[in-house]
């Protein structure tokens, strides 16, 4: 339990700076993988396997494809945060997050642009929704 606890204060930062700034802070989503990396390695997380710590990165590399192709309308700070969740949490887990985050963020997009109080061409931030996805994720 303590280790959702770490990677929550992680996405929390995160998301404050996300917020706030529009950017994501590196150096700490970079603390928080290398936290994760020394945790696997060292067994804490239970989890000894290579493999699993590969396929908990495919969201985040996904992210990092999508901020490509999109010429950065979706940030990278965002995969490299998707590549800590996942590293934290695993890929099963990661998905789901990443999945609740894009339905919450979806939802509030639509009602925001149904009561006309934002342009289509907004920017919204992710990593705060990422943290809603995680507390949902927490609860269940």
């Amino acid at each position: 339990m303590w280790v959702e606890i770490l990677l929550f204060l992680f996405l929390a930062v995160c998301s404050v700076f996300d917020g706030l700034r529009k950017q994501i802070p590196l150096a700490v989503v970079w603390l928080g993988i290398l936290t994760a990396a020394c945790f696997r390695v060292n067994g804490i997380m239970g989890e000894e396997d290579v493999t699993a710590a590969l396929l908990s990165l495919i969201p985040g590399m996904g992210f990092f494809l999508l901020s490509f192709l999109t010429r950065e309308k979706v940030g990278y700070g965002d995969g490299w945060v998707l590549l800590m969740i996942g590293l934290f949490s695993g890929f099963s887990r990661c998905f789901m997050i990443l999945l609740i985050g894009l339905l919450l963020e979806s939802m509030v997009a639509i009602i925001l642009l149904a009561l006309k109080k934002i342009q289509r061409d907004r920017e919204i931030p992710f990593s705060p929704f990422l943290l809603l996805g995680m507390g949902v994720t927490l609860c269940f």
